[in-house]
């Protein structure tokens, strides 16, 4: 499968080089969400000026970070930023094989979740059906997190669905490095 659009190609021009070399090594070469958006330098700047992941300072842990982004990529059915979340944080953030699958299949219910994991699995439940939070789960949120981490949890939510509309509609290829795929049903 190929992109809608073509990725740019280096030698790239120097505000491109300039973002690609503040990604993470790991990251390199740059993946193809980052190239397709190189073909217009501005675009990729603003788009990763604005992204909350890339901010050292952050209100949540790995791990109530990953939960809620799996959950909220599998919701939006995209594989491509899903399969690099995995590939990238499940282990740092102690998902089990059981947890990964019910970001894609399961529900805050399942067995595999605490407490603190079935209220992030909620919130992204409820943002992806109603772009909204119901007081109810708004009250338990506030009673477990700041509102600084809630804040940080709706931008995450908000940029992420933004990468799925980037991602899914460009029809990206998967990225090789990047093994795991969605589980099947």
């Amino acid at each position: 499968m190929t992109a809608r659009v073509p990725p740019a190609t280096p030698p790239y021009a120097p505000e491109v080089q300039a973002v690609f070399d503040r990604l993470p090594r790991s990251w390199m070469p740059p993946f193809e969400l980052f190239t397709v958006m190189a073909r217009d330098p501005r675009l990729l700047q603003r788009f990763t000026r604005g992204a909350p992941i890339y901010f050292p300072e952050t209100n949540l842990t790995v791990r109530q970070r990953e939960v809620f982004l799996d959950r909220v990529t599998a919701l939006c059915r995209c594989e491509y930023e899903w399969s690099l979340r995995i590939h990238y944080f499940a282990k740092e953030a102690g998902l089990t094989e059981e947890q990964v699958r019910a970001t894609v299949h399961g529900s805050a219910e399942d067995a595999s979740w605490s407490a603190d994991d079935r209220l992030l699995i909620r919130l992204a439940d409820e943002l992806n059906t109603s772009a909204d939070v119901s007081d109810g789960l708004w009250r338990e949120l506030a009673a477990a997190l700041s509102p600084e981490a809630i804040l940080e949890l709706l931008l995450l939510a908000g940029y992420y669905r933004t990468i799925a509309y980037v991602a899914d509609g460009l029809r990206l290829p998967l990225e090789p490095r990047a093994t795991p795929r969605f589980p099947p049903a």
